[in-house]
């Protein structure tokens, strides 16, 4: 077998040259793909956003309905202005927030005598108000609406207007923690040198997203279902090792 001559000097210089200005091209390329990536992801973010006040005018809507009323005969700023809205200085009411509202009323919904499989929103709002909270707001209705579903374990039934609370939930979401991080450490594994390094680092923010997202979502499923023991932190635990 013949043996191949040895590379000139000025050769070796210009394939080097070559190289280092190819990986400071291949440097700029994985900025870019990073800066389109976190644009999708604010597109995705944006995109459910809507999706989600869409989701709710188009409950309230058809609540409406449900109700008998004539949706196409009123404006739309009465269909949101009910005559059950209390306002934020009534005397004897716990005005409510934000998350705090979805936690007070899952755990209304769970402290009804008898039990409850099922329930319209707008029933879950009468029983918010008879047990002496207030939900701030121009439109309270609405804010209530958008707090329960965003409940890590409040759940829409296939009946328009109708939601249950999933006493499964933190089972759930613990078996999806435990896939994201299964997900996380082979995608550290693989990550050999031929890898595209710039997929690896994209995926792995997204798996450490998602996990922040679910460990806190585990957090309040434990804290409104009043089974605060431990596990939240348990998950946490073992995600880092």
């Amino acid at each position: 077998m013949l043996a191949l001559p040895n590379p000139s000097s000025r050769f070796v210089r210009a394939a080097a040259a070559e190289r280092a200005d190819l990986s400071r091209h291949r440097e700029r390329l994985e900025g870019e793909r990073d800066r389109l990536l976190a644009e999708l992801r604010r597109l995705d973010e944006a995109l459910a956003s809507a999706d989600q006040r869409l989701s709710v005018l188009g409950q309230l809507i058809d609540g409406r309905a449900c109700d008998g009323s004539d949706t196409h005969t009123q404006p739309a700023t009465e269909m949101t202005e009910k005559p059950e809205t209390v306002p934020d200085n009534e005397v004897g009411r716990h005005v409510l927030r934000g998350p705090a509202i979805r936690t007070a009323a899952v755990r209304v919904l769970i402290s009804q005598p008898e039990h409850i499989e099922a329930i319209h929103y707008r029933r879950w709002y009468e029983l918010m108000l008879a047990a002496g909270y207030s939900v701030a707001g121009k439109e309270p209705l609405a804010v209530f609406l958008t707090q329960v579903t965003r409940s890590p374990v409040v759940r829409k039934t296939t009946k328009p207007g109708m939601y249950e609370v999933d006493r499964q939930a933190p089972l759930r979401i613990r078996q999806r923690l435990e896939r994201l991080h299964g997900e996380l450490r082979e995608l550290t594994v693989a990550a050999a040198p031929a890898i595209d390094l710039a997929s690896v680092r994209a995926r792995r923010h997204e798996l450490d997203l998602a996990i922040s997202q679910q460990e806190k979502a585990l957090e309040e499923a434990l804290r409104v279902l009043h089974r605060d023991d431990g596990d939240g932190a348990e998950i946490k635990a073992s995600g880092a090792r």
